[in-house]
């Protein structure tokens, strides 16, 4: 039934259920047991700049996007030129040496 009363409970309660509940984890670990969500994170150092490095990943299946990505020195990080599978993405760095944390969903 599209009863408002109805409506305005279920919207509640979906926001009690997102509101905090639905998180990537408190650090950048795969095996933080805080993360709730169907993503992977990776941390490293990248290659020259501009230059295509792969990674390996346990999420079965293609991921969709970068959806989160910081750097120690303003590199910018993007697809690389391979194609990402259900086992690895391949990403490339503005610039050379950029220690990363990436996430993908």
């Amino acid at each position: 039934m599209n009863d408002p009363k109805n409506l305005t409970r279920h919207s509640e309660r979906l926001a009690k259920v997102l509101n905090g509940s639905v998180n990537y984890g408190s650090t950048m670990s795969n095996a933080d047991q805080d993360k709730n969500m169907n993503c992977w994170k990776f941390t490293g150092t990248s290659p020259a700049a501009n230059t295509n490095f792969t990674l390996a990943h346990n999420l079965g299946r293609i991921p969709i996007t970068i959806n989160a990505q910081d750097t120690n020195n303003g590199g910018l990080i993007y697809r690389g030129t391979v194609a990402w599978t259900k086992t690895s993405c391949t990403f490339r760095c503005t610039t050379a040496g950029a220690v990363y944390n990436i996430i993908v969903i």
